[in-house]
């Protein structure tokens, strides 16, 4: 079992939540680190836009022998704060372990410009996480499920619809930039 610690303003899957999956209400969220907020609030959300953690790991694969590699990845999003949260504090903690700073996990609300909400795509890509045993991300979700008295059922994530990755694990991402004039950082 994991253990739940999201702020009460984050707070949000028992409202979302049904047999039916995570609903979304047309805000999307994404979560980070306190360090990136300055950039991302100047130039918005750009995939891959870690550029310090993304040096910092290209230095220790080539110091370790491994292969360096280029990346451009999406935008993750999700249609809940609360999973939102969840995210920043992987990063939060990722940051940390590299840099040896304080820094704290925090989330943007995203209010899409029309042309971008058409954009979304479901993050087949969760597929990797439902295959993995004991992957945190589905622990702690379908602990949240349970909570919330509906179960999560087992799937084969290869043979299942691409809409599963959407509606029922709360994985999306937009491959375009994301402008600063759509974000919202959520504060207490």
């Amino acid at each position: 079992m994991t253990e739940k610690h999201t702020p009460d303003y984050l707070s949000d899957i028992s409202t979302k939540l049904s047999v039916n999956g995570i609903a979304c209400d047309g805000i999307w969220y994404h979560g980070t680190s306190s360090e990136l907020v300055a950039a991302i609030t100047a130039k918005g959300l750009i995939g891959g836009g870690d550029s310090e953690f993304l040096n910092r790991t290209q230095q220790t694969l080539g110091t370790i022998g491994g292969r360096q590699f280029e990346s451009k990845e999406p935008v993750f999003i999700t249609q809940s704060k609360e999973l939102a949260y969840y995210w920043a504090k992987q990063k939060t903690r990722a940051r940390n372990v590299y840099f040896q700073k304080n820094e704290t996990p925090v989330v943007f609300a995203i209010n899409l410009p029309s042309g971008l909400a058409d954009k979304i795509k479901p993050d087949v890509g969760a597929a990797a996480l439902i295959m993995e045993p004991s992957n945190d991300y589905i622990a702690m979700l379908q602990e949240l499920y349970i909570d919330n008295g509906i179960t999560l059922n087992e799937v084969n994530p290869l043979q299942v619809d691409r809409s599963y990755f959407l509606q029922m694990l709360a994985m999306a991402y937009v491959q375009d930039h994301i402008p600063a004039a759509a974000l919202t950082l959520l504060t207490a």
